[in-house]
């Protein structure tokens, strides 16, 4: 029996499948620039592809943590995302594609953000978000890139 795992996990600004059933994943990020707290993104999306038995029912959770801070609530008690239940079927070569749209993704201070999928209880994948406050103004010119 294959334990459920993730192949790929990732936050990104958009992403699809194609009709041929080719996951579409673009601009993915890791870091979220805020100019005043509270603050967030409008829209974004995790994506996921799970591993495991061939054509079976999976009741998944995804939980938004907040590192070396316990929970991400601030001092309203809001949370970044409340825990989402979710339900995939894996297909018959054993793989599924998961697309969450996240809309209003707000977050109260700064931090690392892990946003983690569970499958009965167990953790089979994480990604990272860091929340920081952007210091200063900068235009597209000011940013210099690594060689």
């Amino acid at each position: 029996m294959n334990q459920l795992k993730t192949e790929i996990i990732a936050l990104c600004d958009y992403a699809n499948v194609s009709r041929e059933g080719k996951l579409n994943i673009n601009g993915i990020f890791d870091e979220l620039r805020i100019q005043k707290f509270p603050g967030g993104i409008a829209r974004a999306f995790l994506v996921a592809t799970i591993n495991g038995e061939p054509n079976v029912q999976h009741n998944l959770t995804l939980k938004v943590e907040r590192e070396n801070g316990g929970s991400p609530r601030g001092e309203a008690g809001k949370t970044p995302l409340k825990d989402l239940n979710l339900n995939a079927m894996t297909s018959p070569n054993g793989k599924s594609n998961l697309l969450i749209e996240l809309v209003n993704l707000g977050f109260e201070k700064e931090g690392n953000y892990r946003f983690k999928i569970y499958n009965e209880g167990r953790e089979i994948g994480s990604t990272l978000l860091k929340v920081f406050q952007q210091q200063g103004k900068y235009s597209i010119k000011d940013i210099k890139l690594p060689n």
